[in-house]
C-alpha cells in the first residue's frame, strides 16, 4: 500500500484545489467519485490480464519482458484454484504485444511515453517553481536556475539503478499523511481566525458547487491523481500473497478519494480563486496570525513569523519539491525501461546488461522533458493534456487486455475467471462501455482545451 500510495500521489493532487475551484466543489467531488470507482474496475482487468497470462504462457527461463531469470522464484507459484498473478512479471508493455499483437504494443508504448513524460514534466516544474519562490536564488531566472540543478541531481540518478527499501517507502508515505494534515489542518483553522493567516487573506473566499464549463479541467486531473494502472506488474511483486492484490489496491483508492477529497474541498474554498496551480505554493504566505507583514514582494519580513510556523511553511512548500526529486529518477527509469524493451523487443536479453545502451535510453527518457519545463512552467497546463493519455492508460487499454485475454482463454480451451474476477468481468458489454468511455474522453477534454486556448 506504502508504495502504491507513494508512486499515485506525485504531484497530482496538487492541482486538485485548483480544479476544485473551476469545475465547481459538488461536480469536482463526484467526478472524483466516478473516476475512482472506474478506476478500480479497470485495476481488475489488468489484474486478471496478468493472471491469464501465466496460464496462457509457457514457462521459460527469465519470463517477463524487464525480469531477470534470477528474480524468478518457482517456489513460488500456486498450481491450485483459480489463476491469479504469481512469481512471473509481465510488464504491460508485454501483455499489450501478446493479447493485442505488435500494434497493440506500439499503442501502449506511445501513449505511455507521451503520458510519462508528462510526469516527469511536472515533477521538474514542481521542484522548480517550489524552490524558486521558497529559496530566491535572485537571478535573471530563479526558475530556470532550479531546472538545471533539478537536472544535475535527477539526470545521473536516472542512469543509475535505484534500489527503493521498504522502510523509505512507510517513511514518505508518513510524510505524505502528515502533508495531509498540515494542509487541512491549517485551512481548517484559518476559517474560524480572527486574524490573517495567508498574508492579507482575513476570510474564506468559497467556490462555485457546479461549473460545467471548469468540467473538462478536472476530469484529466482527477485521473492523473488516481492512475497506476501502468505500474501494477511491479507493484504487485513484493506482496507475498498474491490474491490479496485487488483488495490491497481498492484500499488505496479509498485512502487516496479521501485525501484528495478533503485536500480540494478545504482548500478551494477557503482560497478561491486565489489558488495556484499547484496548491502548495499558496502556503508560501502563510503565518497563522502571527506577526505582521511576513510577506511583502518589496521587502520580505520573516523574522515576525513564529518558528512553529515556518516549519510548515518550509515543509508543505519544500517537501513536494524534494519528493519529486526522489520520483523523477524512479518514473524516468520506468520510462527509459520501457522504450529499450520496445525498441529491441526479444533481444532486450542482449542488452539490457549494457550500461552505455541503458544509459542513452535512460538520458532520452529524463533530458526530453526537463528541458521542455523551461518553456511551459503551469502545472495545470501540464497536467491537463497529460490526463488526456491517461485516459487510455487508465480504461482503454485495460479494457481491452481484459477482452482479448478473455478470448484467448476461450480459444485455448481455459477457463477465463480469475481470482480478480468481480461484478463486471462478465460479458463485453462493461468493458465495451469502458473503452467507449475513454475514447470520449479523449475528444471530449483535447476539444475543451483547444477552444479554450483559441477562443475561449
Amino acid at each position: 500500500m506504502c508504495f502504491t500510495v507513494n508512486y499515485v500521489m506525485g504531484t497530482g493532487f496538487l492541482t486538485l484545489p485548483w480544479a476544485f475551484n473551476s469545475a465547481g466543489i459538488g461536480l469536482a467531488i463526484l467526478t472524483l467519485t466516478f473516476v475512482g470507482y472506474i478506476s478500480n474496475i479497470s485495476k481488475d482487468y489488468v489484474l486478471e490480464a496478468m493472471a491469464r497470462a501465466e496460464v496462457l504462457k509457457e514457462k521459460k527461463e527469465g519470463e517477463g519482458l524487464l525480469l531477470p531469470a534470477a528474480n524468478y522464484d518457482e517456489s513460488a507459484e500456486k498450481t491450485e484454484g483459480l489463476p491469479e498473478v504469481k512469481a512471473r512479471k509481465f510488464e504491460i508493455i508485454e501483455l499489450c504485444t501478446f493479447f493485442l499483437g505488435p500494434r497493440g504494443g506500439l499503442s501502449y508504448v506511445t501513449t505511455f511515453s507521451f503520458y510519462m513524460f508528462g510526469c516527469l514534466w511536472a515533477y521538474s516544474s514542481v521542484f522548480a517553481n517550489a524552490m524558486a519562490q521558497t529559496i530566491p536564488l535572485n537571478t535573471f531566472d530563479d526558475y530556470a536556475v532550479y531546472v538545471l540543478i533539478f537536472a544535475v541531481i535527477t539526470v545521473p540518478l536516472t542512469c543509475m539503478e535505484l534500489r527503493e527499501q521498504v522502510n523509505v517507502q512507510i517513511a514518505l508515505s508518513f510524510c505524505r499523511f502528515l502533508m495531509v494534515v498540515i494542509i487541512v489542518g491549517t485551512v481548517a483553522a484559518a476559517f474560524d481566525a480572527t486574524s490573517p493567516q495567508f498574508d492579507e487573506q482575513t476570510e474564506a473566499k468559497g467556490a462555485e458547487w457546479f461549473d460545467l464549463s471548469g468540467f473538462y479541467r478536472i476530469l484529466p486531473i482527477a485521473v492523473y491523481a488516481n492512475i497506476f494502472h501502468h505500474s501494477i506488474p511491479g507493484l504487485s511483486m513484493p506482496v507475498e500473497d498474491k490474491s490479496k492484490l485487488g483488495w490491497i489496491f481498492k484500499v488505496v483508492f479509498l485512502f487516496m478519494f479521501v485525501a484528495y477529497g478533503l485536500i480540494g474541498l478545504t482548500v478551494a474554498w477557503y482560497f478561491g480563486s486565489n489558488i495556484e496551480s499547484s496548491a502548495n505554493l499558496n502556503w508560501h504566505d502563510y503565518r497563522a496570525g502571527t506577526g505582521e507583514n511576513v510577506s511583502n514582494d518589496d521587502d520580505p519580513d520573516w523574522t515576525d513569523r513564529a518558528a512553529w510556523v515556518e516549519m510548515i511553511v518550509y515543509f508543505v512548500v519544500l517537501f513536494p519539491a524534494l519528493d519529486v526529486a526522489s520520483a523523477f529518477p524512479l518514473n524516468g527509469i520506468t520510462l527509459g525501461n520501457c522504450l529499450m524493451g520496445s525498441y529491441y523487443g526479444s533481444k532486450i536479453r542482449e542488452v539490457e546488461t549494457n550500461r552505455i545502451t541503458v544509459t542513452k535510453f535512460r538520458i532520452l527518457a529524463a533530458v526530453p522533458p526537463i528541458f521542455g519545463s523551461l518553456f511551459v512552467r503551469d502545472l495545470g497546463v501540464i497536467t491537463d493534456y497529460t490526463g488526456i493519455t491517461g485516459f487510455a492508460i487508465a480504461f482503454i487499454f485495460p479494457a481491452l487486455l481484459h477482452k482479448e485475454s478473455k478470448r484467448s482463454c476461450k480459444k485455448k480451451g481455459k477457463g477465463s475467471k480469475t481470482i480478480y474476477s468481480g461484478t463486471f468481468s462478465g460479458g463485453e458489454k462493461f468493458p465495451n462501455m469502458m473503452i467507449a468511455f475513454g475514447a470520449f474522453l479523449v475528444v471530449f477534454v483535447f476539444s475543451s482545451l483547444i477552444y479554450d486556448e483559441t477562443l475561449g
